[in-house]
């Protein structure tokens, strides 16, 4: 809303009350004018304003029109300076892809940030268009960070910093009693954390699925219990429960579970039984037995359903406890060891007699110091301890000092993906003294911003600056290359502004806020003829708005009125 100016005005009615009408002040508005004199507004009037030339109103036009409201004026008049041209912003840690910097209404511009920096909308490159109200986003280059790690429940993590910049690695840990789930290594990439971070839970009270005794019906529900969870087990037709019908989950471990015995309720003669939901081919012979040695006497049964135990995991285990049988339908569940990355199901079940696909665990990247010392590098980071890389991690390295990447090598290969327990170090090789650089060079009327040195390694870069008033022309980033620096930029000079050339061709200011000593290059300045004076043929009004070009100015000329 606009400023609010308010009149109160008592006035008295037939009825011999007074009440107060609320009304807007005339509001103020610089380079512009209101088509209305009046200095008050009641409520629900309009009032209309136009700009100067040169000039236009917040939606960017001519004129516009506000309304008094019971809250003021519905939108603050306002007269802004028109651009037909728009100068390109110095820019920190990027460039523009064209060495122009002055650009006419509707032109674009593509710039591109040095990396490890973003856009003004968070890209690596972006275009911005030059508008009567200006660029329609200002250039710039931010250096990108990750977010901000929320604290971890029964845990941690290190390093912690205010900010953490791509390449950052951070490695997570839990308290006594409580384990990861998730990756304990996470990185800062230029889209964010991968992998998520993971948290703290407490393994004392986690079971995992509950045991499954040969000739028990399977549970229905395998999933991860807590301390204190109840099982209720049942047995298969024709199998007689022994021990307890409950299990429990105490400090991460099941209670025994019971036995189902088998109660031979089959005849001398037959073949074919049913068993559950499996038919068994049954070998029968008669023997006198006592009541306990029935209980452990053994049927010799041909089982098309069952399966032996599951197959060991290289480089994990097995939750739950190992069986002797396991029954069609049943199944386990498998976990990789600390720092292995599972691939595949984490349950396999038993079908037919054979258990599903099972799994692998991947083996993680342990750094190896000597292979980084024989390849002349180190980590981008630094971090205590023996490190190890999940499969599918990305490791960042560094040249040591002394050392580059090979020619036509892209630092891109500086990065380096874990693969099943193997990393393919980059290599790195000595510096060829040939491609340092000397003293970056001069510039007129612009130096470096930094101490200069005597010499400069090859990759890198010096920041320049203009004097004042002076216009920079380029990148103001320059590089050694190969013992060569980049194009330094160009500081174009300002346009004095001359009351004795003005007084020559007798001009004046045609705004008061041009009156200035100086003016950039690109920028403009209008001028008007002097009262009684009128513009030399074959002048136009168009040669009254001088462009500053290269320090200088094209002043118009006037002549006097005759009488």
């Amino acid at each position: 809303m606009g400023f609010k100016w308010w009149i109160s005005l008592f006035i008295l009615v037939g009825s011999g009350e007074l009440f107060a009408e609320e009304k807007c002040s005339k509001p103020l508005l610089a380079n512009g004018f209101f088509s209305n004199t009046k200095m008050s507004y009641k409520v629900w009037e309009k009032l209309e304003y136009r700009c100067a030339s040169g000039y236009q109103t917040s939606e960017g036009e001519g004129e516009e029109t506000v309304q008094c409201i019971p809250e003021g004026w519905s939108s603050q008049p306002n007269c802004a300076k028109k651009f037909e041209a728009c100068l390109a912003p110095g820019l920190h840690h990027g460039h523009y892809v064209t060495t122009q910097r002055v650009f006419r209404l509707n032109e674009r511009v593509r710039y591109e940030c040095d990396e490890g920096y973003r856009t003004t909308g968070g890209n690596a490159t972006e275009e911005t268009e030059c508008r009567s109200q200006g660029w329609s986003s200002t250039p710039n280059c931010t250096k990108f960070a990750c977010t901000l790690l929320s604290s971890v429940e029964h845990g941690g993590f290190h390093p912690k910093k205010k900010s953490y910049e791509v390449g950052d690695v951070v490695q997570f840990f839990c308290l006594e009693n409580y384990s990861l789930n998730g990756s304990e290594l996470i990185q800062c990439y230029d889209f964010g954390w991968s992998p998520q971070p993971p948290v703290c839970e407490d393994r004392r009270k986690k079971c995992p699925s509950p045991p499954q005794p040969p000739n028990a019906k399977i549970p229905r529900d395998l999933r991860i219990y807590g301390n204190g969870d109840k099982m209720h087990l049942e047995c298969q037709a024709n199998f007689k429960l022994r021990g307890a019908e409950e299990i429990r989950c105490e400090n991460g471990k099941w209670t025994s579970p019971p036995n189902c015995i088998g109660q031979w309720p089959y005849k001398i003669g037959e073949h074919i039984v049913p068993c559950g939901n499996n038919m068994y081919t049954c070998t029968y012979s008669c023997l006198f037995l006592t009541d306990k040695m029935a209980d452990a006497a053994i049927l010799d049964l041909e089982n098309n359903g069952s399966c032996s135990p599951p197959p060991a995991l290289e480089n994990g285990i097995i939750l739950s406890s190992s069986l002797t049988s396991y029954a069609a339908g049943s199944s386990v569940e498998y976990v990789c060891h600390r720092y292995h990355l599972l691939e595949g199901p984490g349950t396999v079940h038993c079908k037919q007699g054979i258990w599903t696909a099972q799994p692998i665990c991947l083996e993680p990247c342990i750094l190896d110091a000597n292979e980084m010392s024989h390849n002349n590098i180190e980590m981008k980071w630094r971090l205590e301890g023996e490190l190890y890389f999940l499969h599918g991690d990305t490791v960042g390295f560094v040249c040591k000092q002394g050392y580059v990447l090979p020619p036509s090598t892209r630092e891109s290969h500086l990065m380096a993906q874990c693969t099943r327990g193997q990393l393919k170090y980059p290599k790195c090789v000595v510096k060829d003294p040939n491609e340092n650089c000397g003293s970056p060079p001069l510039i007129e009327n612009g130096s470096v911003i930094d101490s200069v040195l005597t010499e400069y390694d090859h990759g890198l870069s010096v920041e320049y600056s203009c004097s004042d008033h002076h216009f920079l022309q380029g990148s103001r980033m320059v590089h050694c290359l190969k013992g060569q620096w980049t194009t330094p930029p160009i500081c174009i000079e300002p346009c004095t502004l001359s009351k004795d050339e003005m007084d020559n061709n007798n001009l004046i200011l045609r705004w008061s806020y041009d009156n200035k000593q100086y003016f950039f290059h690109g920028e403009y300045v209008e001028f008007l003829c002097k009262p009684n004076h009128f513009r030399v043929p074959p002048t136009s009004e168009f040669d009254f708005r001088v462009q500053c070009h290269g320090g200088q100015l094209a002043y118009p000329r006037c002549s006097e009125r005759r009488r």
